[in-house]
């Protein structure tokens, strides 16, 4: 059963590596200081029944993979991992903070089509999907994180170094990359979400942007030291 809406959410958005567990961070810390409760949900969950599947699809650790599994099919796995987590007792909160939510779906799914036509019609699949079907809510405000390619696929690498692993299967996928920034930015162009740039920037600057972003948009005024 799909809990009330009570807070106001706050969806980060964009490309792996472009800084959004970082961005989510710094911003929940920002939105706390005046005394707001600030929740934090980031997707997919690893470690749920949905999101284990999720990992594996990912990882190639088995013979459907998340880069050839139909893109239907993989969008499924990702919003039963959100239904699943809206549909859990969650903490109350003022606001919540999601690395993550159902624009990602429709875009890296959408991605995955074999044509434009093909990708609006997934795009606008998975957002029935997830809105009106699995009834999850559409956010106070998403922000776009937008880097570029390069830039995703650079960061992606040298994370997985660190973590003494490969790329995922979308990590190193560069014309799905780039067909996803595309997706990204036009959803920014119809309203779907506003973009920052953040290539090149420190994310104490991105940061900046976002809390300017979020305290307009919501009509609060938080903290910036």
């Amino acid at each position: 059963m799909i809990r009330p809406v009570s807070p106001r959410i706050i969806a980060i958005e964009g490309l792996d590596a472009s800084g959004k567990t970082t961005q989510a961070a710094l911003l929940a810390d920002a939105l706390a200081k005046p005394g707001l409760s600030v929740g934090n949900l980031s997707f997919p969950r690893y470690d749920s029944f949905f999101g284990t599947q999720i990992g594996a699809l990912l990882k190639g650790d088995q013979r459907a993979r998340a880069d050839t599994l139909d893109p239907r099919s993989m969008a499924l796995w990702f919003a039963m991992d959100r239904w699943d987590a809206w549909g859990r007792a969650l903490p109350t909160c003022d606001v919540l903070i999601i690395n993550r939510w159902t624009l990602s779906n429709a875009v890296y799914q959408g991605a995955r089509a074999l044509d434009s036509t093909e990708a609006d019609e997934v795009f606008d699949w998975v957002l029935e999907l997830e809105t009106n079907q699995l009834g999850l809510p559409t956010p106070s405000l998403t922000v776009l994180l937008d880097v570029s390619v390069s830039t995703s696929m650079a960061r992606a690498t040298d994370r997985a170094a660190l973590s003494g692993a490969a790329p995922d299967v979308y990590e190193s996928h560069e014309a799905l990359l780039t067909a996803s920034r595309r997706l990204y930015q036009r959803a920014a162009q119809k309203g779907q979400g506003v973009s920052v740039n953040v290539d090149g920037l420190a994310a104490d600057s991105v940061h900046s942007t976002v809390l300017g972003l979020v305290t307009n948009t919501l009509d609060i005024s938080p903290s910036t030291s």
